[in-house]
């Protein structure tokens, strides 16, 4: 039986030619999603329709050379399943029309029910039926703390200043949601390796908001305590999980725990670093700049190369970007950085 490459190297094996796949891969930057995104009102609305998710996926799997695919999706379906009113403008991004704004806020938060995230699932299924059976698909959720802090801010922002503001007055109560959101987490991310997904992502997506004590107190907590509720469980225990958190306040290296299959390293991580401490313990994915795949092909291959040699005799290396891809990447530069994994 063949053993996708991918899910060999979460194993933690030692493979000539490190798998590759990328975050965002399906998205802005292909002509083709363009084309589909025109056809809805916003971004949200497409997401709930399962066999277009499913038909995005597919976009870069059928341009590229992958060796995984990723569910597409957002990490904010958790706060939309909670009524928090969320709204996708052009220009502006999410936008919550209830976001938690006072502690009753908290208390009165309405019970999660992950079967108002069914479109989600059915996206999985929809997604396994067209895909090979030699490509894994990821599922994904955002962290706790992620999902917190877009909740508190009521949407995106530079500096989440309501946020860091609320977690400072009511740290007790933030815990309480903390541990909603955990919850919701594990409900969701359950019925989606119920419907079919092969690995798990966490994207912990504002991890750098926190000082070095925030974040083991309001984000890695409970990002322990949603692996732990993984692994504990008879149906989600065998899927591996990886972890990306972005450009967190402590060592990279210092960061996994039990239960992790990966870390997935954001570009401002030291791969080299990460390598030293890391090795024969957790599968390391990462964490090329995007801003390299801007530049011409002949950085495109230097950097990439670079990498490649930095994790050549890493066993479990998964080739991926430090961060998921921007709008304004050429797709021909992402097939001159494939074909320098291929062909090193």
């Amino acid at each position: 039986m063949y053993h996708p490459l991918f899910l060999r190297a979460l194993q933690k094996n030692k493979l000539e030619t490190p798998p590759i796949w990328l975050m965002r891969q399906a998205g802005r930057y292909l002509p083709e999603y363009q084309l589909i995104r025109r056809r809805f009102k916003d971004f949200l609305d497409m997401c709930k329709h399962p066999e277009i998710c499913a038909e995005l996926v597919m976009q870069p799997i059928q341009r590229y050379d992958l060796d995984a695919a990723i569910l597409f999706s957002d990490i904010l379906t958790i706060p939309d399943a909670f009524d928090l009113g969320l709204k996708f403008y052009e220009g502006e991004g999410p936008v919550f029309e209830r976001p938690i704004n006072t502690v009753n806020d908290i208390s009165s938060l309405c019970e999660f029910d992950e079967g108002k995230l069914s479109y989600v699932y059915r996206a999985v299924e929809i997604t396994k039926e067209n895909l090979s059976s030699t490509i894994p698909l990821i599922g994904f959720c955002g962290s706790p703390w992620t999902l917190v802090a877009y909740s508190i801010q009521g949407g995106s922002s530079k500096d989440f200043k309501k946020t860091k503001d609320f977690i400072s007055m009511h740290p007790c109560e933030v815990k309480q949601l903390l541990e909603k959101i955990t919850s919701a987490c594990f409900l969701y991310l359950k019925e989606q390796v119920k419907s079919g997904i092969d690995a798990i992502q966490i994207f912990d997506s504002w991890a750098d908001l926190l000082d070095v004590n925030q974040f083991n107190e309001f984000s890695l907590k409970f990002t322990k305590d949603l692996v732990r509720m993984l692994k504990d469980d008879d149906v989600t225990n065998h899927v591996p999980i990886i972890l990306f958190e972005k450009a967190p306040p402590i060592e990279v290296a210092k960061i996994p725990f039990d239960g992790l299959a990966c870390m997935s390293l954001h570009h401002s991580n030291s791969l080299n670093e990460a390598k030293n401490k890391l090795q024969d313990k957790f599968a390391i994915q990462g964490n090329l700049d995007p801003k390299v795949l801007t530049l011409t092909e002949k950085e495109i291959t230097k950097e990439t190369e670079m990498i490649l040699d930095t994790m050549a005799d890493y066993p479990g290396f998964i080739f991926n970007l430090g961060h998921g891809i921007t709008p304004n990447i050429h797709p021909d530069k992402i097939q001159v950085m494939i074909d320098t994994i291929r062909n090193p």
